[in-house]
């Protein structure tokens, strides 16, 4: 089991380090390298980050939908079940029909302004509590698959 190791000296000095170990290995490590319970946070987290960096269209052209329904069961037992409904209803639509590979920033922009995903980064960005907040809880009731004290 991979975990992150922080000196207890350095918890003392600076708290957010073990949230910042826990991102790191949940942002950093490969899928095929984590525990089930890493797993979940790695989905959620991946999921989370791109729709808030680009939404939906950007979560399924970087990530595609190889683990879509991993990510929902993952996102449903985090207690994010308004965020699981809205990923399986934008990959409905995102695996109803036939895609261009998109290459370029351009063609990203222009896919974007579609808008063909906006209803569902709406509904995703007023979903509460957020994938990050339950995150959180998740990282707090299961430090010990994370992060070691030294």
């Amino acid at each position: 089991m991979k975990l992150r190791t922080i000196s207890k000296k350095l918890l003392v000095e600076s708290p957010y380090e073990e949230w910042n170990a826990f991102i790191d290995l949940i942002a950093m490590e490969e899928y095929e390298d984590l525990n089930q319970i890493q797993r979940v946070a790695h989905l959620c987290f991946w999921y989370d980050s791109e729709v808030q960096n680009g939404g939906h269209i950007q979560y399924f052209e970087n990530k595609g939908t190889e683990r879509v329904y991993e990510t929902i069961k993952a996102l449903k037992s985090l207690g994010a079940s308004k965020q699981a409904d809205i990923l399986g209803e934008a990959n409905q639509q995102y695996s109803s029909k036939i895609r261009k590979t998109i290459n370029t920033v351009l063609e990203f922009v222009m896919a974007s302004r579609e808008g063909a995903y906006e209803r569902f980064d709406i509904q995703y960005y007023e979903s509460e509590p957020t994938v990050t907040e339950l995150l959180e809880k998740y990282f707090q009731a299961n430090k010990e698959y994370f992060v070691e004290l030294i």
